[in-house]
């Protein structure tokens, strides 16, 4: 083995000698401001420069991770970009937000463009039924776990009390293909209540952001909106809505759900990886989701109270047949 060492390091006699009155006067001034150095502002720039040394090193090909954005793009990078800079620093890759649309959340996992993905359930087990993702992980939220449901909401000013009231409605939901509490979750209840969506509403419209069907709802442009739960409460505290009791919520169920809901329980959106996903790539982001700190600010922006192994979707396939959505006959 070769071995290389060291060299001696320089030594530099900065003593002033006893006939210093003879040294060159710029000589003597860079001496006396070495001497005269403040320790501090040197301490100072040692912690910097340890800080710089311990900062982890991120390099290397990017990861891209999609989400669905299910109210605007502006909303989806201030919950998911902290997560990134996590997941970046504990893999010491770079990891790349992908804004994902109701549509292009499939074109990009069919073409290969993404490692993992997440979308809400219904989307995501289609996605699995259509292209074989595996899911990771769930989210797990604050008060309400690994489920969630889907809200029918009128104007609380308005006559519109029980579905029957729906009849003749102006009606507005996110996609009827792919929105699970945005859409599907309530048309698969309100069929189940002999209530057809698609004949007994005077329009039915889809219009991509909650926010704005909220919105559209208390500005009389529609009678009806579908919406997820919490979606309400997210809206008052960003200040999009003044007060969510100026919406009412249609045939709500009768169980001790944190939220007050419309349609049955489900659970709440996983986090998926592609087929071709490198399986080291995908232990080590596995990792780093399960074993998140809980309190990691990062987890304040999302909204989440952490992750936990993949629950059961599998009742979905149910909705998802019944309905004949996009991967109903699916292999």
């Amino acid at each position: 083995m070769l071995i290389v060492r060291s060299p001696e390091p320089m030594r530099f006699d900065l003593s002033i000698p006893t006939n210093w009155k003879f040294l060159p006067l710029t000589l003597v001034v860079l001496l006396c401001a070495a001497c005269g150095s403040d320790p501090a502002a040197n301490n100072a720039k040692i912690d910097d420069a340890n800080v710089a040394q311990a900062a982890p090193i991120v390099s290397g090909d990017p990861v891209y991770f999609g989400v669905l954005a299910i109210d605007s793009a502006v909303s989806v990078n201030e919950r998911y970009s902290p997560l990134m800079s996590y997941l970046s620093t504990e893999i010491g890759r770079p990891v790349e937000l992908v804004i994902l649309s109701q549509d292009d959340q499939f074109t990009k996992v069919a073409e290969e463009e993404l490692d993992f993905t997440t979308n809400n359930p219904l989307a995501a087990v289609q996605i699995q039924r259509l292209y074989d993702t595996e899911f990771l992980v769930t989210h797990t939220r604050p008060k309400t776990g690994t489920e969630f449901s889907g809200l029918i909401v009128v104007r609380n000013d308005g006559e519109i009390t029980e579905i029957e009231d729906l009849k003749d409605k102006r009606a507005a939901c996110v996609n009827f293909q792919t929105a699970a509490a945005g859409c599907t979750f309530q048309i698969y209840h309100l069929l189940q209540k002999d209530f057809d969506p698609y004949q007994d509403f005077s329009s039915f419209v889809e219009n991509k952001s909650q926010d704005n069907i909220v919105l559209a709802l208390l500005n009389d442009t529609i009678d009806v909106g579908f919406i997820r739960t919490g979606q309400l409460e997210k809206m008052e505290k960003k200040g999009l809505l003044a007060n969510k009791d100026k919406v009412r919520i249609i045939d709500v169920a009768e169980d001790d759900f944190f939220y007050s809901h419309t349609t049955e329980l489900y659970p709440e959106w996983p986090i998926a990886k592609l087929p071709n996903t490198d399986p080291q790539l995908v232990e080590q982001i596995q990792s780093a989701l399960l074993n998140m700190p809980n309190d990691h600010p990062a987890l304040e922006s999302l909204r989440a109270e952490g992750f936990v192994p993949a629950v059961d979707y599998s009742r979905l396939d149910t909705l998802i047949e019944t309905l004949q959505l996009k991967s109903w006959d699916a292999n």
